[in-house]
């Protein structure tokens, strides 16, 4: 660590290079930097951050992924709503961008892009296709689980799909900055949940269907008077069209779940049941990877 300023130097000039190689490594060695020697780059973190900011929107989704990666490392750094409260309303859009499924992702998953709404789901179909970092320990009662828990419950696998990607980056990325801005990241991500939602694009109606559940446990506060509204929508597109719709939604409902059940029955709990049930040998199977839900059911019986 002798030589680090100088290294540092280094990167910076190599900041613009047109090889995607070389863009990856500098990314990947800034979010190294980052984790065990913070102290250095402090006095850069302006320049650096607009950097990071750039390179995720790369057109190489390899370096923007190695880039996403620097807001999950950035998360967990004590100095990061410091660093990073002017940046929000520049960065949440474009980790929004990179929630929806790319061209590829869509040509892997086409048989599940398909429209079957009247084939009744399997258990693989409604696995969320989203998980965590393997490399980023981000502990949740509400989300993820553990790391015993998540090849158990078939979260972190999609046989299409490589395991780490910049849809999964990107959500996990949100996730921790709620948790770290709380309700102050509202009013940046409301009018995007607002188009998003009720986008007439299926990708961009889930990617905000994910958006959605990838905030539910730090904004929830600042969620609870919306969900009125949203709950209602959200049962509706348990019978969307479209599998990775329907999918993505039965995580995210699972996200509110214990919200759900401390409200009157009647009120979601029962519609919910109802529209899940159709079409299905056993209500649980389509449930059966997201733990929270079956929290949910348990409490509405």
């Amino acid at each position: 660590m002798v030589h680090i300023d100088q290294f540092i130097e280094n990167l910076f000039h190599l900041a613009n290079d047109d090889d995607a190689e070389v863009r990856k490594n500098i990314c990947r060695a800034l979010v190294m930097l980052l984790e065990v020697r913070m102290d250095r780059l402090l006095p850069h973190m302006h320049s650096i951050i607009e950097y990071m900011l750039l390179r995720t929107q790369d057109p190489d989704e390899t370096v923007a992924l190695e880039a996403c990666e620097f807001w999950l490392s950035l998360a967990e750094q004590p100095i990061c709503k410091e660093v990073l409260s002017s940046y929000m309303e520049r960065l949440v859009p474009i980790l929004v961008r990179g929630m929806r499924y790319s061209e590829i992702d869509i040509i892997l998953l086409k048989g599940d892009v398909e429209e079957d709404e009247m084939i009744p789901d399997r258990e693989e179909d409604i696995r969320p296709r989203f998980h965590r970092s393997k490399t980023h320990h981000i502990k949740h009662d509400d989300g993820y689980g553990d790391d015993d828990d998540m090849s158990d419950d078939g979260l972190d696998d999609d046989d299409a799909l490589s395991d780490w990607n910049l849809r999964k980056c990107s959500a996990a990325a949100l996730d921790v900055l709620a948790n770290v801005f709380r309700e102050d990241l509202l009013p940046t991500l409301l009018p995007i949940l607002k188009e998003t939602l009720f986008h007439q694009d299926w990708e961009i109606k889930e990617s905000g269907i994910l958006v959605l559940g990838a905030i539910a446990e730090g904004c929830m506060t600042g969620m609870v008077p919306h969900l009125p509204e949203l709950l209602p929508y959200l049962i509706g597109c348990l019978s969307d069209r479209k599998a990775l719709v329907r999918s993505i939604t039965c995580w995210t409902l699972s996200r509110y779940a214990h919200w759900v059940v401390q409200q009157p029955h009647e009120q979601y709990l029962k519609p919910l049941m109802t529209e899940v049930g159709p079409g299905l040998v056993c209500f649980d199977h389509r449930i059966a990877s997201l733990r929270d839900m079956r929290l949910l059911l348990s409490h509405g019986r």
